[in-house]
């Protein structure tokens, strides 16, 4: 008989790795069991850092030497002071840039996402990994929970150790509270549904830091553009929430004033009318409201002049500097109008119903609520406008009888989170199905909000 090894067939060349093992046991060259967010062989050794998404990159052939050498770019771009990011955290740096940045505000050309300010604050870019890691597993199979939790809880450890710094700075204290906004937008937006939702928390941290900083005022006058622009999409949600949540706005009615086009979430367009002034009103108006409340007595020239105020109006023809025929027809400043108006209807909806007191099924009501969702329909859906309509959307449909009207509620829902993918639109389609069953009567503004979709942030 012959001998195995001279019988032609080649020995088998034993594995030791497994494919897609975490890089400990890649490095230590022995079997991984897979398991996720650590494996067993790291468990039991307590390594540290037991990391699926880390590889190894190695040259295939040498570089040519004529090819110009873009190490110093490279360096620049994606290092954390002078440390090289992760894979994981370069795609999420991606992700966040391209995909959720532009969800932000309706603005064709908004301001450059905050990838500078992450590059130079360890808080700020491991919150901007959070929200977009957080984002990316709605759509697909990501981290697990328990991987987002820590980093999570990573990230919230960080914001608090600069904060006990005693000699911590205005300028850190900005780039801090770049880092709790998103935070509180990413549970607003992305984690509301979670029994753990915590939007709360984060809006109390992040006030606290603007009073730090001399209150609202003094955190724009001393801010950058990208941080205007979360600060008045900050004032927005706040605005929005309070007036669901029957509690007084948390910044006076006077900041819309000083936020000056090209540093706020919303488009300018020309008119009469900007959503900076309607918000400006719907401020004051949830101030009047809770004085009375407090046994204020109301003041009809108050209120006609709150109705005057949010009229809706319509740009008209300047016979002296007639329109050009490529202004004809603009798809983005149609949009934008009409989010003024669905705005204005939305707010004489809270005036009617909150500070008046009229019923749902009163006419005055009624006519605001077809002309908000006319208004929200009539939008291109190709335009941002209609993704910041939520709040117009959420109060309309709340008041809404007609089967029609809820019909087309429902429609634009299923477009909105089909281009945003937030848990906020899910939770304000379940509020509204829990208004609108047959055992529930609709009454009054303070009837129908309070302790519905209490961690949703919707503008």
């Amino acid at each position: 008989m012959s001998s195995p090894a001279n019988s032609g067939a080649s020995p088998v060349r034993r594995q030791r790795t497994v494919e897609g093992s975490c890089w400990q046991c890649k490095q230590r060259r022995v079997k991984c069991d897979l398991q996720k967010p650590s494996c067993g062989r790291c468990l039991i050794s307590r390594a540290e850092d037991c990391s699926y998404d880390k590889i190894l990159l190695r040259w295939k052939g040498r570089p040519a030497k004529n090819l110009p050498w873009a190490g110093s770019q490279l360096i620049r771009e994606h290092t954390l002071g002078g440390l090289p990011l992760a894979t994981n955290e370069r795609r999420a740096i991606d992700y966040f840039k391209s995909r959720l940045w532009p969800l932000f505000s309706t603005v064709h050309e908004p301001c450059p996402p905050p990838i500078s300010l992450a590059l130079r604050s360890q808080p700020v870019l491991q919150a901007l990994c959070v929200f977009a890691e957080e984002h990316r597993a709605l759509l697909e199979r990501g981290s697990s929970k328990q991987t987002l939790e820590r980093r999570r809880l990573n990230c919230l450890e960080a914001i608090r150790s600069q904060l006990g710094d005693e000699s911590v700075g205005s300028t850190a204290l900005s780039s801090l509270l770049v880092a709790v906004l998103l935070l509180y937008f990413l549970e607003g937006y992305v984690n509301c549904t979670n029994c753990d939702a915590s939007t709360q928390c984060h809006l109390a941290g992040a006030l606290a830091i603007i009073n730090s900083l001399g209150g609202f005022d003094a955190a724009w006058t001393t801010s950058d553009r990208i941080s205007r622009m979360l600060l008045s999409e900050l004032a927005s949600t706040d605005l929005t929430d309070a007036l669901l949540q029957n509690r007084r706005p948390s910044f006076s009615a006077t900041i819309w004033e000083r936020m000056e086009i090209g540093s706020v979430w919303w488009e300018s367009v020309s008119g009469p009318d900007s959503l900076g002034a309607v918000f400006s009103t719907m401020a004051e108006m949830s101030f009047y409201h809770h004085e009375l409340q407090a046994g204020k007595d109301i003041s009809n020239e108050k209120t006609q002049a709150f109705e005057r105020a949010l009229q809706p109006t319509y740009s008209m023809l300047d016979y002296m500097n007639k329109t050009s025929e490529q202004e004809v027809f603009n798809p983005r400043t149609t949009a934008s109008l009409s989010l003024i108006r669905a705005f204005q209807h939305t707010a004489l909806i809270f005036l009617y119903s909150a500070i008046l007191k009229i019923p749902a099924k009163h006419f005055l009501v009624q006519q605001h609520v077809h002309a908000c969702l006319e208004c929200i329909q009539g939008m291109d859906t190709t335009s941002k406008a209609q993704n910041c309509a939520l709040f117009p959307l959420y109060v309309a449909g709340a008041h809404s009888l007609a089967e029609r009207h809820r019909n087309c509620v429902m429609e634009t829902l299923d477009i909105i989170h089909t281009n945003l993918r937030f848990q906020s639109v899910q939770s304000v389609r379940l509020a509204l199905q829990q208004l609108w069953r047959p055992d529930h009567n609709l009454g009054t503004w303070i009837d129908i909000f309070p302790n519905n979709a209490v961690c949703t942030l919707v503008i």
